[in-house]
């Protein structure tokens, strides 16, 4: 697809999406030097929460304001930009709405959920945990939906193959996850490993990432980059 409509201050925005993407599993267990059973436990850190405030709240707003490509009425339904502000505003929802004080494999964040001295908008209710495990599970939908469906209407052929593993990927993660769901809630406490959650968090972020920073050419900037260094160096 010709990009009719697309602006250069979308390729940036790509690159941002996927620079963040990849960083976030990264940075909120450096910032700790510990691993959570999620990446939205960390919310219950003090730096932590920082991170994941800042982080996920700018990938709402880019997501919201990134318009991509231009329908085309004659084959697709849904815009990028529709697309894209429903994954915006969910992950924004995903903010607002953390998850519940539990089950964090921290003993620190233990003591402070029997405390019942939550930080910021934290809580025990588990009909705000749904509505933030619903948000969560929309947000990486959505994004499994562009780089397998959106992202592969160019040329290059190859860059389409790393879009439909991407998508296919991030949705394997999200389908495991749902499935992990459903047997904990007929079975209490079911766990693989202690941090199922954030493994398949980090599977689904990581080539979500990697598809948006190719499509917003990012390994061009690199390249261009390298170019000009061996220039001067001549």
């Amino acid at each position: 697809m010709p990009s009719v409509g697309l602006q250069q201050s979308d390729y940036r925005v790509r690159k941002l999406i996927g620079g963040l993407g990849l960083s976030l599993p990264i940075l909120l267990t450096l910032s700790e030097m510990e691993l959570l059973s999620s990446m939205s436990h960390y919310y219950y850190y003090s730096l932590s929460s920082i991170l994941f405030i800042v982080v996920l709240s700018s990938f709402g707003l880019f997501l919201i304001s990134y318009k991509g490509y231009q329908k085309d009425s004659s084959n697709e339904k849904i815009s990028d930009d529709f697309l894209t502000n429903i994954g915006g505003f969910a992950i924004l929802i995903v903010v607002l709405i953390p998850t519940q004080c539990a089950n964090s494999e921290s003993v620190t964040i233990d003591a402070l959920c029997a405390s019942e001295n939550y930080p910021l908008l934290g809580h025990m209710n588990k009909t705000l945990n749904i509505i933030h495990l619903i948000s969560a599970g929309i947000f990486i939908f959505t994004m499994g939906w562009m780089s397998k469906y959106k992202f592969t209407r160019g040329q290059n052929q190859a860059n389409n193959k790393i879009y439909r593993l991407c998508g296919n990927i991030v949705w394997g993660a999200i389908a495991l996850l749902i499935v992990l769901v459903i047997i904990d809630f007929f079975q209490e406490n079911f766990q693989i490993t202690k941090y199922d959650v954030f493994i398949l968090e980090t599977v689904a972020l990581v080539p979500f990432g990697i598809s948006w920073l190719i499509k917003g050419e990012a390994m061009e900037d690199i390249k261009g980059l390298f170019s000009k260094t061996e220039t001067l160096h001549e």
